[in-house]
């Protein structure tokens, strides 16, 4: 895994301008329920967010129990939790909108994906809307 995160935080380094000099997080893959208890998502909501994976700000990325090392997807669901991770460590969360970041993490996480010959994933409206949010 740590080669997997390695490769990443370099290709993070050439496409945002971001210090990614930090210490490696933990990873910790986990069953969905364990997710959502550990993001505060009550068990009754678990299903509907479809939680793949947080990070929690204390140097932890959580993932879903099935993540599988090779699968492309899952693989740009660490990157986009990475994301968040050199965002906290670069104190964006002190001056960007939450809506701002997380519609980053999702833009970084497409243009990954495409570079690694796949399809975008995000909704672009959903990322109007992350940040619209910020505009109040």
């Amino acid at each position: 895994m740590d080669a997997l995160i390695l490769s990443m935080m370099a290709w993070l380094h050439f496409h945002t301008g971001y210090d990614t000099q930090v210490e490696l997080p933990n990873v910790a893959i986990t069953e969905v329920g364990n997710l959502c208890v550990n993001y505060g998502v009550q068990a009754s909501n678990c299903d509907a967010m479809q939680l793949k994976g947080f990070y929690n700000e204390r140097h932890t990325i959580y993932l879903h129990g099935n993540f599988q090392h090779q699968n492309l997807i899952d693989q740009s669901r660490l990157l986009h939790e990475l994301v968040h991770y050199i965002q906290w460590h670069n104190a964006e969360h002190n001056d960007s909108c939450w809506g701002v970041l997380e519609a980053e993490a999702y833009r970084l996480q497409d243009q990954w994906l495409v570079e690694n010959n796949m399809q975008k994933r995000a909704d672009p409206f959903k990322l109007v809307m992350l940040e619209a949010a910020c505009d109040s």
